[in-house]
């Protein structure tokens, strides 16, 4: 049994904890150890300029403390080796037209323990300096058997690069077409994944030496994924559903021999895989479904897991890696009411110490109690969701229905620092995983194509009729609050069903269908007359999901055509650098509603992204949307 030690700070009074407490970012985020298990690694939040901190575990002291650069946003720690780390920052690029999106530029520099400069990976080219310079650099492999060196893909292939130099090193070309590549635990590419745009097809290519063969081909209807490869190297693992209900795992061998089923599960989706941190091979899937999980394909893996999930009993715990002898690892310890604490477990000592905490502010505090539940849609269909409900409530009381983002997404039955928040306020929070959502089989999903303001909505309208029905709801004190597509499910609850709410929020959200399509399916004028169109898989998610700009539906979907219906308060919110949703989206539908004479609340967001990444913007956003539900809920 593992001897838990170290606790975090209270609260003193019964004050429900300010909007800082739940919407600064996490304090510590990103908790790595090293191989070895004498460092740990983390970011640091505590102060008004983050930094990541370098950690000697037996000497209790920091090694080093190093700034994040200004603008840019911690995405990723890894370690290469016991003394070098790898971070990972992003920058976001604001677009200069309020009809296109932004961009968001990647980098990955390395730093040792023992001091110096951080070399940038790979090394920048000309004049390019900072995010910019490694817009499409991605590491697929943090070890190899090459001392100092990682694998990393680019825009047009595979390199060798040096993290004590930056230097790269070409070791296998793509071509126009390639999406991924698959490398193995010695930094071989095995594998390539080829997607024929003209053609609809992908093309997954076993790669030896010089040789390349084709070992599969699917039309690009057939949703599939490139995961890994197994422990043993003989097969890669795809994610595809194959023609059953739920997407499985399946091998590929690299001999051309047909898929075979690797594991299923017949009430979820096996959405994920977890990848050993030093081979790179995959030892575990990801479940989802109502309740999520890891299906361990090894284990060794397997059995320390368990002996973590029953030191944390009723929590959900996360590996984050371990030493590579096995006995210490980092483990995320989180429920949807208790906030993420890291744990330095020592397997060999039976002890677990803290390691970081994400929300410090909230130790102590009883937050929201959460429930699985699940209700009837009109046609009969049942519809899962997550209700979370304030401490003490009893009868109905004010509802905030929070429809996820995607809308091929999902929400989790983990914490949720808004939906916390909203709670804390005296708020219950309706969930529904509506038509569309992820997890819950293929059906399910493709339900909700082409049913914006359909089928979804229709979905998120009878989870509230069914909160009224069970007493949850006050059906007069009902607010439809969302983000990205959440944010368009807000404004055409408030279009389409006005008698429903008593407020909208939209953050970030779409409210002109064909806008959005014309604005992310760009065309551009060539030589006499000529129409360039630029093509990607973004382009065919966004027709697949929603139609194409020509679709005569479009129109009577989009909130921003029924403004005449709203009847309730609208709050809209947007941040000037999203890359995913146009700011014009926003920005248009908050001044039709003003020139109507509706009551719209607008909140800018500056230089936030589409995911509200900066503290500062997420704080600004609980406060100016608390104002609003009090107000007006």
């Amino acid at each position: 049994m593992i001897a838990l030690a170290g606790s975090g700070t209270t609260l003193g009074d019964n004050a429900p904890p300010p909007p800082e407490a739940f919407g600064a970012l996490p304090v510590e985020s990103h908790v790595v150890l090293s191989p070895d298990g004498r460092y740990l690694a983390w970011g640091d939040h505590r102060e008004a300029k983050p930094h990541i901190v370098m950690f000697d575990i037996a000497g209790r002291k920091a090694l080093r403390v190093l700034a994040i650069p200004q603008e840019t946003k911690l995405r990723g720690l890894q370690w290469n080796d016991n003394a070098t780390l790898l971070v990972t920052v992003s920058e976001t690029v604001e677009t200069l037209r309020a009809t296109q999106t932004s961009r968001e530029y990647f980098l990955t520099t390395a730093f040792d323990v023992s001091g110096g400069e951080g070399r940038m990976l790979p090394e920048a080219s000309g004049r390019a300096r900072g995010a910019r310079a490694a817009i499409t650099a991605r590491v697929l492999q943090t070890r190899t058997p090459k001392p100092h060196v990682v694998i990393m893909e680019t825009h047009d292939g595979v390199y060798e690069v040096d993290t004590t130099t930056g230097k790269a090193e070409l070791i296998k070309a793509g071509n126009a077409l390639t999406g991924g590549w698959v490398v193995d635990r010695y930094g071989k590419a095995i594998a390539r994944e080829d997607w024929d745009w003209k053609k609809s097809v992908y093309h997954v290519y076993a790669l030896s030496g010089q040789s390349i063969k084709e070992i599969l081909v699917r039309p690009d209807t057939q949703r599939l994924e490139l995961a890994g490869i197994l422990p043993d190297d003989s097969a890669l693992v795809l994610l595809a559903s194959n023609g059953r209900p739920h997407q499985a795992a399946w091998t590929l061998p690299l001999d051309g021999s047909p898929p075979a089923l690797l594991f299923e599960d017949p009430d979820a989706d096996v959405t994920g895989a977890f990848t050993d941190p030093y081979t790179g091979a995959i030892v575990g899937v990801y479940v989802d479904g109502s309740k999520t999980r890891v299906h361990w394909l090894d284990a060794t893996v397997r059995q320390r897991h368990e002996t973590l999930q029953r030191a944390f009993s009723g929590r959900e715990v996360a590996d984050y890696g371990w030493t590579l002898d096995g006995t210490k690892t980092v483990a995320e310890v989180e429920s949807p009411s208790s906030p993420p604490i890291f744990y330095l477990v020592d397997f060999a000592t039976h002890r677990a110490d803290i390691a970081g905490e994400e929300y410090p502010a909230l130790a102590g505090v009883k937050l929201g109690d959460f429930k699985e539940i699940t209700y009837k849609a009109r046609d009969g269909t049942s519809i899962p969701a997550y209700l979370t409900t304030p401490v003490g409530k009893a009868g109905p009381g004010p509802l905030v229905v929070l429809p996820h983002g995607g809308p091929t997404a999902r929400d989790y039955p983990q914490f949720d620092w808004l939906v916390q928040f909203l709670a804390s306020r005296g708020y219950s929070v309706l969930q529904p995983e509506f038509r569309g959502s992820t997890g819950f089989g293929d059906a399910f999903r493709d339900a909700g194509y082409k049913q914006w303001g359909g089928i979804m909505q229709d979905d998120v309208t009878d989870g509230v009729r069914a909160m009224i029905e069970q007493k949850v709801a006050d059906p007069a004190h009902v607010c439809i609050v969302g983000a990205s597509y959440g944010g368009y499910a807000a404004l055409a609850g408030a279009a389409f069903t006005p008698e429903l709410y008593a407020c909208a929020a939209s953050i970030e959200g779409i409210s002109d269908l064909r806008a959005l399509l014309e604005e992310v399916v760009p065309t551009v004028g060539g030589t006499a007359g000529r129409v360039v169109r630029y093509y990607s898989t973004a382009i065919d998610d966004w027709t697949a999901h929603i139609g194409a700009p020509t679709d005569p539906n479009l129109g009577k979907r989009s909130p921003i055509n029924s403004i005449a219906t709203i009847k309730a308060p609208i709050f809209i919110a947007y941040g000037t650098g999203d890359g995913v949703v146009p700011v014009s989206q926003s920005q248009r539908m908050a001044e039709a509603l003003k020139a109507a004479g509706k009551p719209v609340t607008v909140v800018q967001l500056v230089g936030e992204d589409h995911w509200l990444s900066r503290g500062e913007t997420r704080i600004q956003l609980l406060r100016e949307l608390d104002a609003f539900l009090k107000q007006y809920l």
